[in-house]
C-alpha cells in the first residue's frame, strides 16, 4: 500500500508555507527596502551636487546663483539662498528660457542641448544628471517631493548644504535621524527638528509628499521633513 499525504495533511503544509511567506516579507517589507536604496541613491547625487557647488566656487569664485539676477543687485556670496532643483540658479538648466530676468531664484527650466545648466557647462556634472528624477519629475511636475533643495546659509562662510525629502520610514524617524524645515522667502533659514517649533511628522503622513508647503511654513510644526548632506 503506497503511502501518500492526505487532503487534510497538503492544506496544513500549504497554510504553513503560507504564514511564513508572510513572515518572511514582513520582516524584509520589500517596499522600504526599495525605499531605502531610492534614499541611498539620492543622498549620494545630492553630495555629488554639493561637491560640485565647491569646485564651481573654487574655479570661478562664485556659485552658479549668484550669475541671474538684474544689473547691480545679483545675488552675492553673503546672501543667504534656498533653490530647488529645477530652479534657474540650481546649476542644471540656464537662461535660455527665462522670462524674468529681476526673479533671481525661482525660475522653473528645461533643459536642451541649448541649455545645459552651469554646473554642466563647466563638467562639474555630467549632462546625464537631468535625467534623473530629483530634476526630470520635478520639472514636470509629477513628483515634486523628489526635488534636491540647495540651502546656502548668510555669509560668505555660511554653509552649503543639499537637502531632499527621505521616502523611506526609517530614515524619516527623527530619533535615528537629524531632519530639517528649510523655509522660503526673502531671507531663507534652515532649521533643526526639535528647535522652536520645527517637528518632523508622523513617518506616513501626507506632509512627506508636499516640500512647498513644507517650506511655506517653514520653522512650524510638521515641517522637518528634510535630510540634508553634509
Amino acid at each position: 500500500m503506497k503511502k501518500a499525504f492526505t487532503l487534510v495533511e497538503l492544506l496544513i503544509v500549504i497554510a504553513l508555507i503560507a504564514i511564513l511567506s508572510v513572515a518572511v516579507l514582513a520582516t524584509i517589507n520589500p517596499i522600504e527596502q526599495s525605499n531605502k536604496a531610492k534614499d541611498s541613491t539620492v543622498q549620494n547625487d545630492a553630495a555629488e551636487v554639493m561637491n560640485s557647488y565647491e569646485r564651481y566656487y573654487a574655479n570661478a569664485q562664485v556659485y552658479p546663483w549668484m550669475l541671474y539676477g538684474p544689473i547691480g543687485s545679483k545675488p552675492t556670496v553673503e546672501d543667504p539662498a534656498l533653490l530647488r532643483s529645477d530652479d534657474i540658479g540650481f546649476g542644471l538648466c540656464d537662461a535660455g528660457i527665462l522670462t524674468d530676468p529681476a526673479n533671481t531664484q525661482a525660475i522653473e527650466c528645461e533643459v536642451t542641448s541649448e541649455t545645459p545648466g552651469e554646473l554642466i557647462k563647466s563638467d562639474e556634472l555630467k549632462t546625464a544628471f537631468v535625467g534623473k528624477d530629483e530634476f526630470r519629475t520635478v520639472v514636470d511636475n509629477s513628483h515634486p517631493e523628489n526635488a534636491l533643495w540647495l540651502y546656502k546659509q548668510a555669509g560668505s562662510g555660511g554653509g552649503l548644504y543639499v537637502c531632499y525629502v527621505p521616502k523611506a520610514k526609517s530614515n524619516r524617524n527623527p530619533a535615528a535621524n537629524q531632519l530639517f524645515c528649510l523655509t522660503g522667502g526673502a531671507t531663507p533659514i534652515r532649521t533643526a527638528n526639535g528647535t522652536g517649533n520645527c517637528t518632523a511628522p508622523a513617518t506616513d503622513s501626507t506632509a512627506w509628499g508636499d516640500p512647498t508647503a513644507a517650506i511655506e511654513a517653514g520653522a512650524a510644526v510638521d515641517a522637518a521633513i528634510f535630510k540634508c548632506v553634509p
